[in-house]
């Protein structure tokens, strides 16, 4: 795995939080509120199967510090994702949509104004929509440019109003739980907050509080937090500050054994899926592909800093955007050295082949649908052309584990 700067950007872009940022006030009854599909220990049923979709990093640019952390932008690929969600949305193949964090640059009043009006056509809300058609509630997970300027996440609870366990005395707890019987099985939503820094005292109430998310009956369980616990995308690394890995041993020493079936994030500015401890264990999704800045995504690599051995893509998911890059390579006459460097061969001297987020951005956003005992999981690409296919498929199947390449 690439080595990361010994200074992040990120961590210049706290800095900045703490400065710049500072004078942006954050009033919550200026900010739109957006409809949430659940709240913390909700218990909903749902009629025959559920689908949502998964997906985060729908900010906008900060030019000079993206292009420090290696992102690359694309025009149109926001616009393209408001327009594919809002068709599935339309045709009423989506219940809701869980965001993965980094919705806005900063929060500041102007910057959840802004991100109302990007996306009021899509996400249910206080704002009148511009066009006809169905709205969709959301999950927010909270990410690190939530909280820059406003560590007291006032932005959040303005545009999410309500979300997240009550703590008392006004604060806003940025973690919950719910529960949704599909046919005959119990499936628990457990949404986690990785920004431990960020947190201060509030990190130890949210470790004291899952055991109580571990309550009760349940037959699975499936996370969403913002920092992956394992990735292969060599800027945003994994493990933030340790937080992830801390946050799922709690949870999984507290939860029936083997109920943890997926953990999504979305810190990662692509899209991936690892199962690092085979098909029985959990598979860990990044949903960070979202029309923000696109990384690099390794193939494969170390993942010893959490006691994970070698780590490598789902290989079946390696091979459908292997398939995809070589269709685009030779459409769009990719230079040699980024075919390489996909390939780890010829004149790429790295060791880890490497995806070129310049050439070959992996946008685009996951659907997840949950059938009963059983989930099924489809990354939904987006083309160069604006469309969006989808080229991958996961299915967990209760009592077998995960298997990938099945057809619908």
């Amino acid at each position: 795995m690439t080595l990361r700067p010994l200074l992040p950007l990120r961590l210049i872009l706290s800095a900045i939080g703490l400065t710049a940022f500072a004078a942006c006030a954050v009033s919550q009854e200026k900010i739109p509120d957006h409809r949430l599909f659940a709240d913390e220990d909700d218990a909903l049923t749902a009629q025959g199967q559920v689908t949502f979709a998964v997906v985060g990093n729908l900010r906008a640019p900060l030019p000079l510090l993206d292009k420090g952390e290696g992102l690359v932008w694309h025009e149109g690929v926001t616009e393209a994702i408001q327009a594919e969600l809002q068709r599935r949305a339309d045709a009423k193949s989506l219940k809701f949509v869980v965001l993965t964090g980094d919705e806005v640059r900063y929060s500041a009043d102007k910057e959840w104004k802004a991100w109302d009006t990007e996306w009021r056509d899509v996400f249910d809300g206080e704002t009148l929509p511009t066009r006809e058609g169905y709205r969709l509630p959301v999950i927010p997970v909270v990410g690190d440019h939530e909280y820059l300027g406003d560590r007291k996440l006032k932005g959040v609870e303005g545009a999410f109003p309500g979300v997240g366990v009550d703590i008392g005395f006004n604060r806003v707890a940025s973690w919950y739980h719910f529960d949704m019987r599909v046919g005959d099985s119990i499936w628990r939503f457990v949404i986690l907050d990785s920004n431990k820094q960020k947190l201060g005292s509030r990190w130890n109430e949210q470790l004291y509080w899952i055991p109580r998310a571990a309550e009760g009956r349940y037959d699975h369980v499936v996370t969403f937090m913002h920092h992956p616990v394992v990735s292969l995308a060599p800027t945003a690394g994994r493990n933030e500050d340790g937080a992830p890995l801390e946050l799922i041993e709690a949870l999984e020493e507290n939860l029936k054994l083997l109920r943890l079936r997926a953990v999504f994030s979305g810190d990662a500015h692509t899209s991936e899926v690892l199962l690092p401890d085979g098909r029985l264990g959990s598979a860990h999704i990044s949903a960070g592909g979202g029309g923000g800045g696109a990384e690099a995504l390794e193939r494969w690599g170390n993942g010893r800093d959490v006691n994970m051995g070698d780590i490598q893509l789902e290989p079946i998911f390696d091979v459908k955007l292997q398939m995809a890059f070589d269709a685009q390579a030779q459409a769009k006459a990719f230079p040699e050295a980024v075919v390489d460097k996909a390939k780890a061969r010829g004149s790429w001297e790295g060791f880890t082949a490497t995806y070129d987020p310049t050439y070959f951005p992996l946008y685009g956003f996951w659907t997840v649908t949950i059938t009963g005992a059983d989930l099924y999981a489809e990354f939904v690409a987006w083309q160069p052309d604006g469309s969006f296919e989808e080229i991958y498929r996961i299915d967990y199947v209760d009592g077998d584990g995960w298997i990938a390449g099945k057809s619908g």
